[in-house]
C-alpha cells in the first residue's frame, strides 16, 4: 500500500511538472521564483534548468552573456555579482556563493562549490566560530573585506568536486582535476590536481610574445580576453580582416625592456573609434586599417577599452584587431 501511494505522488508530481511547463512555457525558469527576479538578467539563448535556485539578495546580481546552460540543483547567490560570459555551463548541483567572475567558454562539471567568503576560526579563536563570524558582520571594515573576488578566466574546464577558495584566481585555458582543492591562484593554461592542488603540468607553453598576429594559430592564446577567438567566430572574422573585440579587451605581450606597445586595427564603422591603453587614447578613423601605438606599462596582459561605441550590438559593424607588437 505504501509503495503504491510513493506511485501515486510521483505521477502527481510529474503531471504538476507538466503543466507548469503548458503555463510558463518549455524554458520555465527558477528566476519566476527568486527573491529579487528582477535582479537576473540574460543574454539570448540561456537554459535555466527547472530545479536550480538562483538566489539574489537586494544588493545582489546573477548576470548570464548568452548561450549559457545552469544544470539542475545548482545553487547560485551572489552578494554583489555573479557573472557568466558567453558559452560557459553550469552543471548539475554546483554552489556558487558570493562574487564570482566567469569568463567564456567555461566548462563547470557537476559539484563544483566556490565561495568567496568564509567563516573565521582565528580573529578571535577563544570564541566560538559562529561568534567570529558576527563580529565580521557587525563590523564595517572586517565586513567590507569579507568577501573577496573568485575570479575564473576564459576556457577552464573545472572538474567534478572541484572546491575553489575565496580570492583565487584560475588563468586562462586551465584545466582543474576532479576533487582538487584551489587555494591559490593558478597560472594559465595549467593542469591542476590535488588537495591543496598543485602543477601537473602546463596545457600548452604560455610564454609572452614580442608580436601576434591574427592569422597565426599558436598566437590565439595571447589573444587574451574579449576577442571572439571561438573557432566559429573566428573563421568568419579571419575572412574580414582581423578578430572582432569587444568593448574591453586584452593582450598577454612581452613587455620586458619595452617602450611602447604597438596596434594594428581595421575599423569598418562608418564612425570614429577610440582606443584607450592606461588613460591614452587614440583615434581610429573610419573604414581604414589603422597602427596606433601607446608607452607600455611594464606588466603582461595588458587590457584596452573602446570609447563611444557599442562592439557587442548586432547592428554595430565590426572593429577587428590584427596584431600586436612591442617596440
Amino acid at each position: 500500500m505504501q509503495a503504491l501511494l510513493q506511485f501515486h505522488s510521483t505521477l502527481m508530481k510529474r503531471a504538476f511538472r507538466k503543466i507548469k511547463r503548458l503555463i510558463l512555457g518549455n524554458d520555465a525558469s527558477p528566476v519566476n521564483q527568486n527573491q529579487h527576479p528582477l535582479n537576473v538578467s540574460m543574454g539570448s539563448n540561456v537554459s535555466i534548468q527547472p530545479t536550480a535556485l538562483l538566489l539574489c539578495s537586494p544588493t545582489g546580481k546573477i548576470y548570464f552573456e548568452g548561450n549559457n546552460y545552469v544544470g539542475r540543483n545548482v545553487e547560485m547567490g551572489p552578494l554583489r555579482l555573479i557573472s557568466l560570459g558567453t558559452g560557459s555551463s553550469i552543471q548539475d548541483r554546483c554552489i556558487l556563493l558570493g562574487d564570482i567572475e566567469i569568463g567564456r567558454y567555461c566548462l563547470f562539471a557537476p559539484n563544483v562549490y566556490m565561495s568567496s567568503g568564509r567563516h573565521y576560526y582565528n580573529l578571535k579563536p577563544e570564541y566560538y566560530i559562529k561568534d567570529q563570524d558576527e563580529m565580521v558582520a557587525a563590523d564595517t571594515t572586517l565586513s567590507k573585506q569579507h568577501s573577496k573576488k573568485i575570479t575564473i578566466e576564459d576556457d577552464c574546464w573545472i572538474g567534478i568536486n572541484v572546491v575553489v577558495m575565496s580570492g583565487v584566481t584560475i588563468g586562462k585555458g586551465s584545466v582543474i582535476a576532479a576533487n582538487a582543492v584551489i587555494t591559490k591562484n593558478v597560472e594559465p593554461y595549467s593542469i591542476m590536481a590535488g588537495a591543496p592542488a598543485t602543477l601537473v603540468k602546463k596545457r600548452l607553453l604560455f610564454e609572452p610574445k614580442d608580436s601576434i598576429d591574427y592569422l597565426d594559430n599558436a598566437d590565439l592564446p595571447y589573444f587574451y580576453s574579449g576577442l571572439h577567438t571561438d573557432f566559429k567566430s573566428l573563421n568568419h572574422f579571419r575572412k574580414l580582416g582581423g578578430i572582432k573585440m569587444m568593448n574591453s579587451f586584452s593582450v598577454c605581450i612581452n613587455s620586458t625592456k619595452k617602450n611602447r606597445i604597438s596596434l594594428s586595427i581595421k575599423n569598418d564603422c562608418d564612425g570614429a573609434v577610440k582606443i584607450n591603453y592606461n588613460n591614452q587614447t587614440k583615434e581610429l578613423k573610419p573604414n581604414l586599417v589603422s597602427i596606433i601605438d601607446f608607452e607600455i606599462e611594464n606588466i603582461t596582459i595588458h587590457k584596452f577599452s573602446v570609447l563611444g561605441n557599442e562592439l557587442n550590438k548586432d547592428n554595430v559593424k565590426n572593429v577587428l584587431i590584427q596584431s600586436v607588437k612591442t617596440i
